[in-house]
């Protein structure tokens, strides 16, 4: 009889505890739905976290843009972009002292190689944004254009009647590779290691672009090297009478050469571009990997190309909108 006793007692119990679990279950999400009403439950996006990017020479324009969008979609997530090049933010990357890093190239299998040795991790670079090399020249050369095999030249230290020097941007930055792969340059020419340069006589590595302006500026005989995703759009501008100006470009297959523009570069018709990458660590950060995974989306796409720049994945083309079948003729 005890034993019969105590069941209803046990079956009230655990009715009793299943029905407060309910009810707190309840009364949480309503919290939690309604933070006007008592204590709200702090969750992981209530924590202002930070996330370090390297690369802010390579885009100087574009990036504190697209880092103040990313801001206003996500208030608590904040960006802190510093300087650098591709090196820089590759070695940051492999360090852990970044969550991202910009780069104006791929790194090599070397460069890979050590960040695996490092970090026991891989690096996932995506495209984000187009851009082209600029061939500068004073106004005073008298060079109208320049042929892609005149430049191959150049870039193979070969003399040129009209040139004495090439300024480029410190190769750590990416400028010079990316110039020497669009010229399919052998690889008999130096290429720089780390923060080697390479050594040719007639070439000149300078800090940044604005440098290679200001020498280009001083030299009537002398090209300079830059990004358009990094150099002033205001050239002409620049040094009055003695200007420094974008040098149209003849194609190895074109008929008339092309200056490095907006429409021309998202064309494809100017022949010396590349691309700004975004990186970040397979297994890093987390809030790395979500401002990756935003600036390569359809919204950051379009982010970048509001901010006036190229995006990587749009490519620009004429829209015709018809009834008319494909394949049909028009009445």
């Amino acid at each position: 009889m005890e034993a019969l006793n105590r069941r209803p007692r046990r079956f009230f119990w655990w009715v009793a505890f299943y029905a407060l679990a309910i009810a707190a279950v309840f009364v949480i999400r309503g919290q939690r739905e309604r933070p006007g009403l008592g204590i709200r439950l702090p969750s992981e996006s209530d924590t202002v976290t930070t996330i370090t990017a390297v690369g802010r020479e390579l885009a100087p324009d574009l990036m504190p843009e697209l880092i103040e969008k990313y801001h206003h979609l996500y208030p608590k997530l904040h960006v802190v972009l510093e300087d650098g090049g591709t090196v820089r933010a590759l070695e940051h990357l492999a360090n852990r002292r970044a969550q991202v890093g910009l780069l104006y190239r791929l790194p090599t299998a070397d460069e890979r190689r050590l960040v695996r040795t490092a970090v026991n991790d891989s690096v996932l670079c995506f495209p984000i944004a187009l851009g082209g090399v600029a061939v500068l020249a004073n106004s005073l050369s008298g060079v109208e254009w320049l042929a892609m095999e005149e430049l191959r030249a150049i870039a193979r230290d070969q003399t040129d009647p009209r040139f004495d020097r090439l300024y480029a941007p410190d190769p750590n930055q990416g400028v010079w590779d990316a110039f020497r792969e669009r010229l399919e340059v052998e690889e008999d020419v130096a290429r720089p290691s780390g923060n080697v340069a390479p050594e040719l006589a007639h070439i000149t590595f300078l800090k940044d672009e604005a440098a290679v302006i200001e020498a280009v500026l001083a030299d009537p005989r002398g090209l300079g090297l830059a990004s358009t995703l990094s150099m002033p759009d205001s050239l002409p501008e620049l040094g009055g009478s003695r200007a420094v100006r974008a040098v149209p470009v003849l194609p190895d297959t074109g008929l008339v050469p092309v200056e490095p523009g907006y429409l021309q570069i998202g064309y494809g018709e100017y022949p010396l571009y590349h691309y700004l990458y975004v990186a970040c660590l397979a297994g890093g950060s987390i809030r790395g990997s979500m401002f990756v995974t935003h600036l390569t989306s359809d919204r950051g796409q379009r982010h970048v190309e509001k901010a006036g720049f190229l995006p990587a994945r749009q490519s620009i083309r004429q829209i015709y909108l018809t009834r008319e079948p494909l394949g049909s003729k028009a009445n």
